[in-house]
């Protein structure tokens, strides 16, 4: 018999001790397992933010990462609004009702106004126009492409686009109405909207929001700026000329068309932020433009602009790497505690088997013999419970992957991983090895004459 075999019937003989050892192995690598995947995923929820196709997100003053946080995840409050107006800063000649350049279209490639504070069973409403599909694009430069159905179209006052997330666990379908409820979930029920498109997954917030036409959006209730008496008691023939020229436009445009609902006026319209993607200057990034522009939008009174990147960059190393570095501790403790538990179990076999070591002597067997069964043994038995516990683990993680891609945005399954796998169940047999030398070594100065002479 060779000596593995004769590792593998040591470990049978004592299937009890053998069976708890690899047990305990096993929960400890499913847990560390579990730990690296869980942590790999937090890591991943917030990169994907940081490649959404705008380099830029300007919103009222307050907090940067507040306004990155609900801008890019959807989460957190919304600071306050800024002004149609100053939205209107960013947009070309073409779509202004002065027919003049805006003070930062020159920097400006795409522009997407961004209107938050309604929810639907849970999830973030975002008002938006159709550009926010159109125009924009994926991180790896991509478009955003749909299950089923199509973008909703500007004149489409009450079309909608759900992420995949949303798709999923809401059963919604392309023509299905869904209305949203204002500030909360039990908060004003507004006009229903209709699912125009349903996109295909990203693995990023996208999948988890509600998009629907701004135009829709500002027609609810709660959602107009107020405007003071004078300009509302103010006749048509007394309002400024700018104003006339609105009112003209959105009667001549689509938008303003008997078969829709009248729009709002831009003087009651405010915007939570807008999704810039900065302009490239003839040979150069637009990440310079963006410093220029965010050092001048910052230096006025008006609103802030935050680069999402170096926002979620912050993020990560003040929350995400600290957890990281915390979970990988416990991780090492528990691959520590499961290499004391070999030891434990090696040293207990190895005095039970002293008489059956020394026979082994007697008939033969050198010394390195048995060291190398006793270190054997503990190689298959790290290897079984490691393995076991990576399968562990992996279906851990496969159980929770559909509340981890509802809640997170981010895809979790069976096959999810990290990579610092690969060095787990090597490091834990390395440990195995080193804990199992001292019962080896035990076994290899076995008295071969005091056990025969006792027996």
């Amino acid at each position: 018999m060779t000596l593995l075999g004769i590792a593998l019937r040591n470990i049978r003989q004592r299937y009890l001790t053998s069976g708890l050892t690899a047990l305990s192995l096993a929960l400890g690598v499913a847990l560390v397992v579990a730990t690296l995947v869980t942590g790999g995923i937090v890591k991943q929820a917030f990169e994907s933010g940081s490649g959404l196709g705008y380099n830029m997100i300007v919103g009222a003053k307050g907090s940067p990462l507040q306004l990155v946080l609900n801008s890019v995840y959807f989460i957190s409050k919304p600071i306050e609004n800024i002004s149609w107006d100053f939205y209107q800063e960013f947009l070309p000649a073409n779509e202004r009702l002065d027919g003049a350049d805006g003070i930062f279209a020159a920097s400006t490639a795409t522009a997407v106004p961004i209107c938050m504070g309604d929810y639907f069973r849970s999830h973030r409403v975002i008002g938006t126009n159709a550009a926010f599909f159109d125009k924009l694009k994926r991180g790896s430069g991509e478009p955003y492409l749909f299950s089923s159905g199509e973008n909703f179209r500007n004149d489409d006052f009450f079309g909608g686009v759900i992420g995949a997330a949303v798709a999923q666990s809401l059963g919604l379908q392309v023509g299905d109405p869904f209305a949203p409820t204002h500030g909360a979930d039990d908060g004003a029920v507004h006009d229903p909207f209709m699912v125009r498109g349903i996109l295909a997954r990203t693995d990023t917030p996208i999948d988890r929001g509600v998009f629907v036409n701004m135009e829709g959006f500002y027609l609810q209730e709660g959602h107009a700026k107020p405007v003071s008496e004078e300009s509302t008691d103010t006749s048509v023939e007394e309002r400024p000329q700018s104003v006339k020229k609105e009112a003209a436009l959105l009667e001549s445009s689509t938008l303003g068309a008997r078969s829709h609902p009248e729009p709002l006026p831009f003087e009651q319209r405010e915007v939570t932020a807008i999704l810039l993607e900065t302009a490239s200057l003839p040979g150069l990034p637009p990440e310079l433009t963006s410093m220029g522009l965010r050092t001048t939008i910052n230096e006025g009174r008006e609103a802030q602009a935050a680069l999402p990147i170096a926002e979620i960059r912050q993020l990560l190393d003040l929350f995400v790497k600290p957890l990281e570095l915390l979970l990988l501790l416990v991780t090492t403790l528990v691959v520590i505690v499961s290499a004391i538990g070999i030891l434990v179990s090696m040293v207990g076999s190895s005095l039970e088997r002293s008489r059956d070591v020394a026979v082994m002597r007697a008939l033969g067997a050198r010394r390195s013999h048995v060291l190398t069964t006793v270190l054997f043994e503990a190689i298959l038995l790290a290897g079984f419970g490691g393995l076991a516990g990576w399968l562990l683990g992996h279906g851990i993680v496969a159980a929770i992957g559909p509340w981890i891609t509802t809640n997170a945005g981010v895809s979790a399954g069976l096959l999810s991983g990290a990579w610092a796998e690969a060095f787990l169940v090597p490091f834990l047999v390395v440990l195995a090895v080193a804990a199992a030398l001292i019962p080896a070594v035990a076994a290899y100065r076995t008295d071969v004459a005091k056990w025969l002479q006792s027996g």
